[in-house]
């Protein structure tokens, strides 16, 4: 009989409702948590222990908290295997469980299992959760984030040190351009220059600082900030000399078309004056008195077509303006757009990067949260051989900023479990059954099993332009568990129940 999973707890009378928020004085002895009143360092992640009842919490500097859990009873195992922390919600209710209340909700499935505040007796109880003490429960959920990985398994696993040369590495990038050394055209700029990048004016500029992917994804969302602003203010300043221009543009139009009159009315005086001074038939006085007309006339056009041409310069000259203050508009808009991009990746490098290698398929997946990024084929030696589960967690930076320190995690990928009867102080069989976890023997060890797999050069860069404090990588017999709802990658051991 195949395990199967609840979620929540089955509806029950008031009193017994009443201990879900219960303090922990009032809580069974068993189920008082063994905890540490130092804050987390690094990122924290979690081992359930079936046969134990008890849930560790790890940080960079080892155990952080531990406590007393209660997870499913029979008929409803809580699943081994490695998880994430899919959601989380304070005041949660079970929607199968006639609204059970699961105070301090913390998701690790989309089909009914969770760590969440409940009764915590010295047995499995629960519809497949894992409950947890009240003030442990409550305390958890404030230091916990979406992603966090949790193992459950069939007894106690606890981290290991590991340091290997397949496990990924950081690569270091350069320091993303803030928009200091504009090489947008500016508003104000002389027509026809065309602007000049700071590094071209410097050419023995120092090369820009490489950062890990961490400092790098915090370094791009405050560049994109500084540049979305700058690229606002830009077009801004480009809109309102645009719309000065403009104005200037028409003005411009109406002294051209007046010069342009005042042309045609001085030809048509000066052809009329022309006309006039041949039909003249006159004396020596009279004609040179026409001439002079003739004369006067003509300096006139001269000077209106110089005032004419004048007003034409002029208006090229604020249509140029025009055209740069409009290209100016654009390029700040181009900008804006590409602060928007930078926003964009940089929150989308904000989460730590999963990745998962499965024999299976043969394939390596990445996800940045709940993501894809990218999936490509690797080389698996000894493919038909079982590589087992392995979860690796980089907890804190390396020696350098290339390098990060891991530690491994391999809980059983198969787990056998058979329940027998709980018994009272009296010696009485009680209600409900506890498991006994048999694990199968690991069919590989970490490190072989990191040996075994090649992964393209070309891929290791692109997965160490991410790879940061707490990223995690998992190699698997199986694929990822997915639902129809995003979520992180998830393995499950098979697990088989028997009577």
């Amino acid at each position: 009989m195949i395990a199967l999973i609840g979620f929540g707890l089955v509806a029950q009378p008031a009193d017994a409702r009443r201990r879900y928020y219960q303090s922990e004085r009032e809580e069974p002895k068993a189920a008082v948590e063994d905890t540490q009143s130092r804050a987390p360092v690094g990122p924290l992640y979690g081992v359930v222990s079936l046969a134990d009842q008890q849930v560790t919490f790890y940080d960079a500097k080892g155990v952080w908290a531990r406590s007393r859990v209660s997870t499913g009873q029979q008929g409803y195992a809580t699943p081994a295997g490695v998880f994430s922390i899919l959601e989380k919600n304070r005041y949660h209710r079970s929607n199968i469980y006639s609204g059970a209340p699961m105070p301090f909700m913390q998701r690790l499935t989309w089909t009914g299992v969770a760590l969440h505040l409940g009764v915590v007796p010295n047995y499995p109880a629960s519809h497949g959760c894992v409950r947890l003490p009240g003030a442990f429960a409550q305390r958890l959920f404030g230091v916990t984030s979406e992603g966090q990985r949790i193992v459950i398994a069939p007894q106690d696993v606890a981290p290991v040190d590991i340091a290997h040369a397949k496990l990924p590495a950081p690569k270091l990038l350069p320091l993303p351009d803030k928009g200091d050394d504009k090489t947008t055209a500016r508003p104000d700029a002389t027509p026809g220059v065309e602007p000049v990048a700071l590094s071209a004016a410097k050419a023995d500029e120092p090369k820009p600082e490489l950062v890990a992917p961490g400092e790098y994804a915090e370094a791009l969302k405050a560049a994109a900030v500084q540049k979305g602003r700058a690229a606002a203010q830009a077009k801004k300043a480009a809109v309102a000399l645009a719309g000065k221009k403009q104005v200037e543009l028409r003005q411009a139009d109406r002294d051209v078309a007046l010069a342009e009159a005042e042309v045609k009315r001085v030809s048509r005086e000066l052809e009329a004056a022309t006309r006039a001074a041949e039909k003249v038939d006159a004396d020596e006085a009279t004609s040179k008195a026409v001439d002079l007309r003739v004369s006067a006339v003509e300096a006139r056009l001269a000077d209106a077509e110089t005032k004419a041409g004048a007003a034409r310069d002029v208006r090229t000259g604020v249509e140029r303006e025009l055209l740069s203050a409009q290209e100016a508009i654009r390029a700040a808009a181009a900008e804006g757009d590409e602060a928007v991009r930078m926003a964009k990746d940089a929150a989308s490098r904000a989460t730590p990067i999963s990745i998962l290698i499965s024999r299976k398929t043969s394939r390596l997946y990445v996800r940045q949260g709940t993501t894809p990024l990218f999936d490509v084929p690797v080389t698996i030696k000894d493919a038909d051989r079982p590589l087992g589960t392995h979860l690796f967690i980089a907890t804190r930076t390396g020696e350098n900023k290339a390098s990060l320190n891991w530690v491994g995690i391999t809980p059983p990928a198969a787990v056998e479990v058979k329940y027998r009867r709980h018994s009272s102080r009296r010696g009485r069989s009680v209600e409900p059954l506890e498991p006994e976890q048999v694990a199968k023997p690991f069919p590989e060890t970490a490190a072989a099993a990191l040996d075994r797999i090649e992964i393209p050069e070309d891929v290791e860069d692109r997965i160490g332009e991410r790879l940061y404090v707490g990223s995690t990588l998992i190699l698997s017999d199986v694929a990822s568990n997915d639902g129809k709802f995003p979520m992180d990658f998830q393995i499950l051991a098979r697990t088989v129940v028997r009577d």
